[in-house]
């Protein structure tokens, strides 16, 4: 089985457009360290805080600059496919994304290829996070209150900003849950896998449909008990059944009674037969129209079904397409797929073989991937559909029996009332009349009490079913949340070790760096400690949450089971008045680490700001852009 690339997103290319289309900011980035640098002031940290926003954060506090600029593009890579973000600058929250399966490049040539996604999701529609989850091959996790973990949440722990407190783990924000954090940490450290997701969604969506459920059968048992109807489909027939024998009991009188009176001729029997029809004919016609919707609509399941199935498979055929061709790489077609006969070569690089357009790798294989993204959607909004269709079919099928009931008796009253036309009747007859009629009306009750009775014994047929469901899954749960503990400790040493190597070979700052030993990180708590200290000097803080953050990043590039995209945003190097050695020290020991990686040819980026870059990586190919200063800004109005 061809496995799954490990995920990565990677910034190629930003671009930062005013109001007239000019480009305030272009800039390209590359894998491995991208130093952005200049004097305070200069636009550092709106740059990094544009690269946020692009790539999904949820931001609004922009200076007065960012606020003359209209549009952020952001060109990046992710599992070897291009894709443009672009979002528009404003203060509101919650803005949408545009994407375009594609480079920048491509997409100013292609303005009808764009779609836009809400930042949000519902029900009958996807956010731009669903798509970038999708990209990334995340699974989709829920935090606090059953949100879904939006790729904001999860840029919080990609991006070290400077306006987030030194003791903070995350990058901050207000009514923030620790459930939250958990669920982030989880997914990045690849111990929320996904078919534990798949298993802890469907538990609850299992306990959610068994207490709809159960809440359903208390009250239409309840309701029962209280009228004192029989509550069992056997005793409700039983009591139809003694009933219709009673009525036939009183038909047989009503007989003897006519043959042996001589009474009064009735003269109203023709007015009852009228009667009778004008309830009857409309009576059959909607039990037809219900018949014959439920046809139609049971056809339109199966067809759902079976489209569904078939979208499915597509996806699945397309993602083996993509593994393949990543795995195997492009094989050239030597033979007509038609007649068999050798093709001659005559197509140049960067065409394709059968129509000659021209076409780069990276375009095939975001096309590939927008393919099947939106096969993605079509089967999502398709299964919502069908979900609809199969609760309105369970309704008009347990109406179906309430109207037949209804057509029986009515067609008995008529079929009397025929026959009748022509008999005379006394008092006797009459009461004997009322007797049957009351008789018919209770039948017709207990046919609508038998559709609940049935509708109890599906409920707790369902629940039953839903109660072996909800414990084979908690029991599964549980094995794989034993299996990924081991994971995530493995995860944890290997940042912690990582975290040391940092520490230790800090400058002479801080004592109890140079013997650091004990360090927890806290996920869930937002916070960290080294040998049993939450806080130290501020600039100690800085480093100690960036040798943390740093380490987080640097495990992902060789544990193969953690999610986090080999991309890091560091904008806080010097902040809280760390000293120009120190900082200089902690960017030589980073791009030392990246070297190494680059040499094992493990692809990630880092992109980090600096005012007091060190000598010796000034000018080099690590710097995007110029140096800023106050004259020359790095957003250009």
């Amino acid at each position: 089985m061809i496995q799954e690339i490990k995920p990565y997103l990677f910034l190629q290319r930003l671009v930062i457009t005013t109001y007239t289309g000019a480009f305030a900011y272009d800039e390209i980035f590359h894998k491995g360290v991208n130093i952005i640098r200049g004097k305070n002031s200069s636009g550092k940290s709106t740059i990094s805080n544009f690269i946020f926003y692009a790539l999904g954060g949820d931001y609004n506090n922009w200076n007065a600059e960012s606020l003359k600029c209209y549009e952020v593009y952001a060109e990046v890579e992710i599992n070897n496919s291009v894709y443009t973000l672009r979002r528009k600058i404003t203060q509101q929250l919650r803005q949408p994304m545009s994407i375009f399966w594609g480079t920048f490049e491509h997409s100013k040539k292609d303005s009808i290829n764009w779609k836009t996604f809400s930042y949000g999701q519902t029900d009958d529609r996807l956010s731009f996070t669903n798509i970038l989850f999708n990209a990334l091959n995340f699974p989709e996790v829920k935090g606090e209150n059953e949100s879904n973990i939006t790729i904001h949440q999860v840029l919080r722990l990609l991006y070290i900003d400077q306006d987030s407190p030194t003791q903070n783990l995350f990058k901050y924000e207000y009514f923030d849950h620790p459930l939250t954090r958990q669920a982030i940490a989880e997914l990045l450290l690849g111990v929320y896998d996904d078919s534990l997701y798949n298993d802890r969604l469907n538990l609850r969506k299992s306990q959610k449909t068994f207490d709809d459920k159960k809440r359903d059968y208390d009250n239409l048992s309840r309701a029962y008990v209280k009228s004192g109807s029989a509550i069992t489909e056997v005793q409700l027939n039983l009591e139809i059944e003694k009933i219709k024998s009673d009525l036939n009991s009183i038909q047989t009188q009503i007989t003897t009674a006519k043959e042996s009176a001589k009474v009064r001729i009735a003269t109203n029997t023709s007015t009852r037969v009228e009667k009778i029809q004008q309830e009857l004919i409309p009576t059959k016609q909607k039990l037809k129209d219900l018949t014959n919707e439920i046809y139609l609509l049971d056809l339109d399941i199966i067809d759902s079904k079976y489209f569904i199935e078939t979208i499915s498979k597509r996806v699945i055929e397309i993602g083996n397409s993509i593994l393949t061709r990543k795995t195997l790489g492009q094989l050239s077609l030597d033979h007509c797929p038609e007649c068999l006969n050798p093709l001659e070569n005559h197509v140049p690089d960067e065409h394709c073989f059968l129509c000659k357009q021209n076409l780069t790798d990276s375009e095939e294989k975001s096309h590939a991937k927008r393919l099947k993204q939106e096969l993605e959607i079509q089967v999502k909004e398709s299964s919502e559909l069908l979900l609809r269709k199969e609760r309105q079919i369970s309704d008009l099928r347990g109406n179906l029996s309430i109207w037949k009931e209804k057509i029986i008796i009515l067609q008995r009253e008529l079929d009397l009332a025929i026959s009748e036309s022509q008999s005379s009747r006394d008092d006797k007859i009459d009461s004997l009349l009322i007797q049957k009629g009351g008789l018919e009306k209770e039948i017709e009750l207990l046919a609508t009490q038998l559709s609940g009775i049935n509708l109890l014994e599906q409920l707790r047929s369902e629940l039953t079913s839903l109660e072996s469901k909800i414990s084979g899954l908690k029991i599964t749960i549980g094995t794989k949340e034993t299996a990924l503990e081991s994971k995530r400790n493995k995860a944890l040493q290997d940042i912690k070790v990582k975290a040391v190597y940092l520490l230790k070979n800090d400058l002479p700052r801080q004592a109890e760096f140079k013997v650091a030993k004990d360090l927890i990180v806290d996920f869930y708590d937002d916070s960290m400690s080294l040998n049993g200290k939450f806080n130290f000097s501020a600039s100690s803080n800085v480093y100690l949450k960036n040798a943390i953050r740093f380490s987080i990043f640097f495990a992902s590039l060789k544990l193969e089971f953690m999610r986090y995209p080999k991309f890091i945003l560091c904008d806080n190097m010097e902040d809280k008045g760390m000293e120009k050695e120190r900082t200089q020290n902690f960017q030589r020991l980073i791009t030392k680490i990246s070297e190494k990686y680059n040499k094992e040819n493990i692809e990630h980026q880092i992109i980090f700001s600096t005012s007091m870059i060190a000598e010796e990586l000034d000018g080099t190919v690590y710097c995007v852009g110029d140096f800023y200063n106050e004259e020359k800004k790095t957003i250009k109005i």
